[in-house]
């Protein structure tokens, strides 16, 4: 056989030869390492058709026989030979990170995947023709088409990331088992009209839908639109809305647009897959969700599919996983849907924040029959005042409405520092603002998502904060309510270190609390009554509230301002202080339209801040303890007490 030997010259660590040898027959490629460069000099013996050598560690890659493949395994400078090999690069026509980032696939292996649930995408419309979109029907709003067919693409990208599903390309969205329903309030263009978008929320209640995505906004508010969300949330109705993108100037803060600014409606930022603000999201204090929006790849016109940013891809995320509770929890409320998906939601800071609302949304991910309940109604009050600086926090909670916990795991920020047997907690804690969640662990080692966010702020020390009062114990009804007033400097005691929570609470008294709940900057001053001068401790409250046509006087030119308050008086005087609104629907029989601060009572009362006496009566012209005044202004001030 006619051969030809090469020989190897090595220069430094890199060198290139490929020498062809046509008569050399039935070559193949085979890596080799050795130990140092030098050492490939060896294969000078031996007969190959080219060899090159690799620049980042010592070896190479030889062309030869699989004789001599054989002969230089058994070489002692040789580490190593073996023959080359393919890769395959596995693609995947759908790559939304988006899905693992939130771990959707769990709660599909817990078989959740929308099934059953109605959700109408209100937008530029759905491609129906696409092969990953489903929609079982529509409407379309805009007037120079019948057709909710998207020409547009937003709506069908929006409607992907809810509920594509394929097969064929690989294609899910977060709830593919969903209804899809399509509303074209949107042109072609991507503009539409707020009348459109009103009647499209219209539609899809009257539809019966369970949730409605939103992810479409604007920065001026409508009073037409509110009442439209508002109710549709009334009505059961879940909506979702995106918080809106900044145009331009990412540096400036954009607060967050209509309707999602609405309290009605979820608001949803947008998050990186570092789970960073995307620097295009609004923000604030409505924000309820973040979810991934940016890069999001979903379905768009034709066959075709598109990577696009914005909180409009954000919106999707959420509606989606909350289709998937909603299969996951038929029985509950919109209302109660969106409190145990905010319950459940991965903590992005300390609290709730105005960039990421409770965190990043999280699916259901355990079968129904293991379920179980969160602690409930979770409170807590700052005590005594230690030496060393620090305080007493003192947390409580109610078990779960299905009690099935046998301890119960505390949580401060998004660490575990304790588990206990019975519904409280104590430690000491230096001065700081803290953020407290409770879980239930049941005797299966099976633990509940966490119960809504308390937070507690420990003040550094003063001489008021060394008070407690004498005759309000931790088991007193209004306890909770009262130490909250006081750690927030609205409420006081006296001097003998009671609180009186019996006693009937008076007209000055009522306007002192008033005002510092208002946080009005008053001090004493003369008044237009002839019963309050300016010694008097509430004279610049009283004075401020009748200036702000809040309280007035007696047609005798006084005050009174240690007369009894009633209760109809309250509702009068804290209805109109904090704006709570009015209603005409009677909800007692022992008031009517000449009732004073009728229609306040009414609305205090479909706010759950105020209740009747079984459920029939109110009582206006009874007086008001200083305990049940402080549970009203209470729950005005901070909602969690509107459930206990």
């Amino acid at each position: 056989m006619n051969t030809h030997m090469i020989r190897i010259v090595f220069i430094l660590a890199f060198i290139f030869f490929i020498t062809p040898y046509k008569g050399f027959a039935d070559t193949q490629p085979y890596l080799i390492t050795v130990e140092h460069p030098e050492d490939l000099e060896i294969l000078e013996e031996y007969e190959y058709e080219s060899l090159e050598a690799f620049t980042l560690f010592p070896g190479a890659v030889i062309h030869t026989s699989e004789e001599i493949y054989h002969l230089l395994q058994d070489h002692e400078d040789i580490l190593s030979i073996e023959p080359d090999q393919s890769f395959t690069v596995e693609t995947n026509s759908y790559q939304n990170w988006g899905l693992e980032h939130l771990s959707i696939p769990s709660s599909w292996a817990s078989g959740y995947t929308g099934r059953g649930v109605k959700v109408a995408v209100i937008d530029s419309g759905i491609n129906t023709s696409h092969p990953a979109l489903k929609v079982a029907g529509g409407v379309s709003m805009v007037g120079y088409t019948t057709s909710y067919n998207d020409d547009e693409g937003h709506g069908t990208h929006s409607a992907g990331i809810i509920a594509a599903h394929s097969r064929n390309a690989n294609v899910y969205g977060v709830a593919h088992g969903v209804e899809l329903y399509a509303v074209k309030s949107l042109d072609r263009s991507g503009n539409g009209r707020l009348v459109d978008t009103i009647r499209g929320i219209e539609w899809a209640v009257d539809k019966g839908v369970d949730i409605i995505n939103l992810s479409l906004g604007t920065t001026t508010p409508s009073t037409a639109l509110k009442a439209a969300v508002d109710k549709a949330f009334e009505n059961d109705v879940l909506v979702v809305a995106a918080a809106g993108n900044k145009k331009e100037n990412f540096s400036v803060t954009k607060p967050v647009e209509y309707p999602a600014k609405y309290g009605s409606v979820i608001a949803v930022s947008a998050v990186d897959s570092r789970n960073r603000l995307a620097a295009f999201s609004a923000s604030g204090p409505e924000i309820e969700f973040a979810a991934p929006g940016v890069s999001i790849y979903s379905t768009h016109l034709g066959s075709n599919y598109r990577n696009m940013n914005g909180t409009s891809m954000a919106a999707p995320f959420v509606t989606g996983v909350l289709a998937l509770y909603k299969e996951a929890n038929p029985d509950l409320s919109a209302r109660e849907i969106r409190s145990l998906a905010q319950r459940s939601a991965k903590s992005l800071s300390s609290g709730r924040s105005e960039q990421f609302g409770y965190g990043l949304i999280h699916p259901p991910t355990k079968p129904k029959e293991s379920q179980i309940k969160p602690p409930e109604r979770l409170t807590g009050v700052v005590t005594e005042r230690r030496a060393d600086g620090r305080a007493t926090v003192s947390l409580s909670w109610n078990k779960p409405e299905v009690n099935q916990a046998l301890t119960y795991n505390i949580y401060r920020g998004s660490t575990m520092i304790s588990s206990v047997s019975k519904e409280s907690f104590t430690e000491a804690l230096r001065p700081g603002t803290y953020s407290y969640q409770v879980t239930a662990v049941n005797e299966s080692g099976i633990e509940s998502v966490k119960s809504s966010p308390f937070s507690i702020t420990v003040k550094e020390p003063t001489v008021e904060d060394s008070r407690v009062f004498k005759d309000v114990s931790p088991g007193f009804w209004a306890y909770p309510h009262i130490n909250y007033l006081l750690e927030e400097g609205i409420i006081s005691g006296y001097r003998d270190g009671t609180f009186q929570p019996n006693a009937p609470v008076r007209r000055g008294q009522a306007v002192a609390m008033l005002a510092r709940a208002l946080e009005w900057e008053h001090k004493p001053s003369a008044t237009r009554f002839n019963d309050v001068d300016e010694t008097y401790f509430a004279s610049g409250a009283i004075e401020k509230a009748v200036e702000a046509r809040i309280i007035s006087g007696y047609p005798d030119g006084s005050f009174r301002p240690n007369a009894p308050i009633t209760r109809a008086q309250m509702a009068a005087i804290l209805g109109h202080a904090f704006q709570l609104g009015r209603s005409s629907e009677n909800h007692y029989v022992d008031i009517t339209e000449r009732t004073t601060g009728y229609s306040h009572i009414n609305r205090m009362t479909e706010l759950k801040i105020v209740t009747g006496y079984d459920g029939r009566r109110y009582k206006p012209d009874e007086s008001l303890s200083r305990a049940q005044f402080s549970v009203i202004l209470s729950r005005i001030l901070n909602e969690e007490f509107r459930e206990l």
